[in-house]
C-alpha cells in the first residue's frame, strides 16, 4: 500500500458517491481544494482527515483500508441487499457469480 493507494481510494469512493471535489472539501470543513490535492498526489490527508472522510461516507477505516475491495462502496451495497435474502436466493447468486466469472476467464 502507498500513496497512490489512498489518492485513488479517495477518488472512487467519492465518485461512486456522485458529489464534486469542492464539494466535498467544504462538507469536511476545508478549502475547497482539499480532495483535489489529495486525488491529485499532492498531499496526504492527516489522520484526522482520513477520519473525517470515512466518518461521512459511514465507512469504517478498515474498509477505506481493504485493498482486496476495488469499488467498497458498490460492495457494501450489494452486500446490504444479500442481507435481505434467504439462504437459497444466497446460494442462486453465488451460482449466478461463478456463471458470469467462468464466461469472463
Amino acid at each position: 500500500m502507498d500513496k497512490t493507494f489512498i489518492k485513488d481510494r479517495y477518488a472512487a469512493i467519492r465518485l461512486a458517491h456522485n458529489i464534486s471535489g469542492r464539494k466535498l472539501s467544504l462538507a469536511l470543513g476545508q478549502s475547497t481544494e482539499y480532495i483535489n490535492q489529495i486525488e491529485n498526489g499532492k498531499t496526504l490527508p492527516s489522520l484526522e482527515g482520513l477520519l473525517n472522510f470515512c466518518e461521512y461516507f459511514h465507512m469504517p477505516m478498515s474498509e477505506f483500508f481493504a485493498d482486496g475491495f476495488r469499488y467498497p462502496v458498490e460492495y457494501e451495497k450489494i452486500i446490504n441487499e444479500l442481507n435481505k435474502m434467504d439462504r437459497f436466493a444466497i446460494e442462486q447468486i453465488y451460482g449466478l457469480l461463478k456463471l458470469i466469472n467462468s464466461k469472463t476467464d
